[in-house]
């Protein structure tokens, strides 16, 4: 077991028969050199002298605080059309309701400048006007994001809009096919311009 270990010391021989033994050998050439085992004291070590030294976190400020970007205010888009008059009608594509057209729009008397004829498909959110001239059923309700199913519904009504006053009234095709709407888009047209001469008065 001990030579298992390799922890043999080197024994000396102390009988008789070991002296004799040893004499009749040759002198030996080196000292003999004596080995002792010392044993190491074995030191136990527990859970509550070992001292565990917490790392230290370190502390950084809040990540969305160093990245938060600084966003500009909200900006409404510019108006696509400006005017404090606008003749809405994007269905008057052949040249008789264009030219029906720009008789209305000589018969109201505005300034030129005022007024504004627009025959691209718009929305109320993409306009700033203060009268405006819906033609047509189908237009007024793409304009206005309305469901109105009669136009007898709505024609001839002052209606409002935000700070936006406007008209429901027979489209320029109606008008061609039966002369007599005419009138009917006169009489809505003059609510517009009463409405404006009560604000200039």
């Amino acid at each position: 077991m001990l030579r298992e270990l390799e922890l043999l010391p080197v024994w000396r021989l102390r009988s008789p028969l070991a002296e004799t033994l040893s004499s009749a050998r040759a002198p030996e050439t080196g000292p003999i050199i004596e080995t002792q085992i010392v044993a190491m004291p074995v030191v136990e070590v527990s859970a509550e002298s070992v001292e565990v030294v917490a790392e230290t976190p370190i502390v950084q400020e809040d990540a969305a605080a160093l990245t938060a970007e600084i966003k500009p205010p909200d900006i409404a888009p510019e108006p696509v059309v400006q005017s404090p008059w606008l003749l809405y009608c994007p269905q008057a594509g052949d040249s008789p309701s264009q030219q029906l057209l720009q008789n209305i729009v000589r018969a109201l008397r505005l300034p030129a400048e005022e007024v504004v004829l627009h025959q691209q498909i718009v929305s109320l959110d993409q306009v700033k006007t203060r009268f405006c001239v819906l033609f047509g059923l189908e237009a007024a309700n793409q304009f206005l994001n309305a469901e109105h199913r009669e136009l007898v519904s709505v024609r001839g009504q002052l209606h409002t809009q935000g700070n936006m006053a406007y008209v429901i009234t027979h489209d320029p095709r109606a008008m061609l096919e039966n002369p007599q709407l005419k009138k009917e888009v006169w009489q809505d047209l003059c609510l517009l311009l009463a409405q404006k001469e009560m604000e200039s008065a």
